[in-house]
């Protein structure tokens, strides 16, 4: 059994460090406050696990469909944040008077499984921990690793509420909207850019 405390930090700053997940999750604390949000933080969560025990018992040891799968992932990835991004483009993207959609639990979940900072986190883990596919270790790491993730994602809707709270000012949430749909639109290029040179 290896030691959980490297994986466990490992796990935690992957789960916080900014991607398309963290970004939404944002946005959504900020335009729907936390409660609303925890269904697309707790799909994120079931979905980095289901990625996790899928790519542990073998997908990882199949080089061969490895890349067309990594492919498919980076552009099916890049439409669903790109949809997802749009609304808060919108005009008065927070006002009252129109309804801004809440990202959902399967957003979340499906997210994941097109989200390339996500596989790579999990390569990443099985090489430098020596997680044996299909193992025991493997277990505990799923298990560690979901509640982490829970945790990592789930701050980001906390600072989006707290925001929400300092930028009283609609022009000022507009801008902070747009901001963060601009930010998730230059994901969505750097994974493309990423992708074409590979």
């Amino acid at each position: 059994m290896p030691s959980l405390l490297p994986i466990a930090l490992f796990a935690f700053t992957m789960s916080f460090l900014p991607g398309p997940v963290n970004i939404i999750t944002l946005a959504s604390g900020l335009q729907n406050g936390v409660r609303p949000t925890l269904g697309f933080v707790t799909g994120a969560t079931f979905g980095f696990a289901g990625l996790l025990a899928v790519i542990g018992v073998g997908m990882a040891e199949m080089p061969e469909t490895g890349g067309v799968i990594l492919d498919v992932m980076t552009w099916a990835g890049a439409g669903l944040i790109v949809y997802i991004a749009m609304p808060l483009f919108r005009p008065n993207a927070l006002g009252t008077s129109q309804k801004q959609p809440i990202p959902t639990f399967a957003q979340g979940a499906l997210l994941q499984w097109l989200n390339p900072k996500a596989w790579g986190a999990i390569l990443a883990a099985l090489s430098l921990f020596n997680l044996r596919p299909g193992s025991l270790d493997l277990v505990w790491v799923i298990a560690v690793w979901s509640v982490l993730c829970f945790i990592g994602v789930g701050v980001w809707a906390v600072f989006g509420a707290q925001m929400q709270r300092l930028l009283r000012n609609p022009a000022y949430m507009t801008m902070m909207c747009r901001v963060m749909g601009s930010v998730l639109l230059l994901l969505v290029g750097i994974f493309l850019w990423r992708w074409a040179q590979s």
